[in-house]
């Protein structure tokens, strides 16, 4: 699928950073060294067809150059008694992955390459270093699906260079391109983050001082709200100072707490097999129809996040059944995952931190060809029941009750279904994402990857014009049928340039 070529060019180090902590410690002497290399390879990339014969491919070369590799520690030591960090009983049940993300920053102020480097890089990591004082579970280790221990281990670091300017990356990028731009460490994969850093940072800067932030986050601890929680605070801090940024709340597992009897969901469900991912941009006017579909009354208007993973569930659906041939009495599931911060009653923080989400859970039957206007009514219905009364009964000792009741019905769905029968949905939607500032300017796109699961589909915000892009993953057998289905296309346009967006 992709070749590499690389050789060992030189070795640098980092400066040191002396900071300033609210704890009142020494600072972190091995914080600051790092020990780094750098060297050049040339990523071949498929295209978008997702077909993986060489006959049908054109393949697409992403030459970056890795400057350094190294870690970045809290500017102060993590004092002894916060060395145990209590995930929750929902981090605990949560599939264990690492999440990709990328922030495009233009360079708007045509700063050089080399000052891009020296100096916004090196305000990347300083603040950074800051920033992990408070947010010091980010810099230990995930010890199984209980606990991170908060050893200081660090943050994986990576500054490359990409020999291309950030109008040409995106004017047609690909999944496969995009994937080179993420921090690649030898003990870490998409499928585990056990054992391994909890962050890692790929700082891409492209010939035009533009620069591709990349995060993989491990899911045991960070939800959509929590990377956008940290993300910001590191914003803040990175323009302002660490003294500006709202600290982080750290109790989601007093509210939650784990439980040795619950498990983990099924991993089958999780399928790992190589997905085939396009982006399908849904626009106002697109939503505006969608919403206007004959649904029930019953319950409030629907929102952009069911319309546009109804219509991404019922063709996904679809084309599963013809790949599989479902029987009259096949089932297909949607899990959509949601944030119970703001549905409890009273609110939970937004700064909580951890997975603080569940999943609503709808069924269709593809045979029975339900129209568009049932599919959305399903979502609604699945995503309603996740009320303040719900969030409540996951709190404490009573929460473990409510989890094992869930994890039952997961298990009874399987057994009815094929569990490759199924397609997670997220919605990174009104997040504020574009509002995010670093000091030079604010993201041009935001893209969430897919964590190594072949039927997930991603909302993300558009950056004008309130459109909705579906990042979908797929079989390829699945994809090529998804990506021609006319409903999908009399809404959606499939992988348009992120430059379309800008104005």
């Amino acid at each position: 699928m992709m070749m590499m070529r690389s050789y060992l060019k030189r070795t640098i180090s980092a400066p040191q950073y002396l900071l300033h902590s609210r704890f009142s410690h020494t600072p972190n002497p091995s914080m600051s060294t790092l020990s780094s290399s750098t060297f050049r390879h040339h990523y071949t990339t498929h295209d978008s067809s997702c077909r993986f014969d060489d006959e049908n491919n054109i393949t697409k070369r992403v030459d970056l150059e890795i400057i350094s590799i190294g870690s970045i520690k809290p500017a102060y030591p993590t004092p002894n008694h916060l060395r145990t960090f209590n995930l929750s009983i929902i981090d605990q049940m949560f599939f264990d992955s690492n999440t990709p993300t990328i922030l495009f920053l233009p360079n708007t102020d045509n700063t050089s390459v080399s000052d891009v480097i020296a100096t916004r890089s090196g305000r990347l990591k300083e603040s950074l270093s800051e920033l992990l004082t408070q947010y010091y579970p980010f810099a230990g280790e995930i010890v199984d699906i209980f606990s991170i221990d908060c050893n200081d281990k660090g943050v994986y670091f990576v500054e490359a260079r990409v020999n291309q300017t950030l109008q040409e990356f995106l004017h047609q990028p690909d999944d496969q391109k995009l994937k080179e731009l993420i921090p690649k460490h030898p003990s870490i994969t998409t499928e585990s983050s056990l054992g391994n850093f909890v962050i890692s940072v790929q700082v891409n800067v492209f010939n035009c001082g533009g620069i591709g932030l990349c995060t993989s986050l491990s899911h045991k601890i960070f939800d959509g709200t929590t990377y956008f929680t940290f993300m910001k605070a590191w914003a803040t801090a990175a323009r302002s100072g660490s003294s500006q940024i709202i600290p982080p709340c750290l109790v989601a597992s007093d509210i939650f707490p784990n439980n040795p009897f619950i498990k983990q969901w099924p991993s089958k469900l999780w399928n790992t097999k190589l997905p085939c991912t396009k982006r399908f941009v849904f626009d106002s006017m697109a939503l505006a129809s969608l919403k206007a579909q004959p649904v029930s009354p019953a319950l409030r208007g629907p929102t952009r996040t069911e319309v546009t993973a109804a219509v991404v569930w019922k063709a996904a659906a679809k084309a599963a059944s013809t790949v599989r041939r479902f029987s009259p009495d096949s089932p297909h599931a949607l899990f959509t995952f949601v944030n119970l911060r703001k549905r409890a009653s009273p609110p939970l923080p937004t700064e909580l931190i951890g997975n603080v989400i569940s999943a609503g859970n709808a069924i269709c039957f593809p045979n029975k060809q339900p129209d568009l206007a049932t599919m959305i009514d399903e979502v609604r219905k699945s995503i309603s029941k996740l009320d303040s009364g719900y969030v409540e009964s996951l709190k404490r000792e009573k929460g473990h009750e409510t989890f094992i009741g869930f994890q039952k019905i997961i298990n009874d769905l399987i057994e009815v279904m094929n569990e490759e029968n199924c397609l997670f949905a997220t919605s990174l939607l009104n997040t504020g994402i574009y509002e995010m500032d670093f000091g030079w300017g604010k993201p041009i796109w935001f893209y969430h990857m897919n964590p190594g699961c072949s039927r997930i589909v991603s909302l993300n915000e558009v950056k004008k014009g309130g459109g909705v892009e579906a990042v979908v993953s797929l079989s390829s057998e699945e994809m090529e049928i998804f990506e021609c289905d006319p409903e999908v296309l009399s809404y959606a346009t499939v992988n348009p340039s992120p430059l379309r967006f800008l104005n």
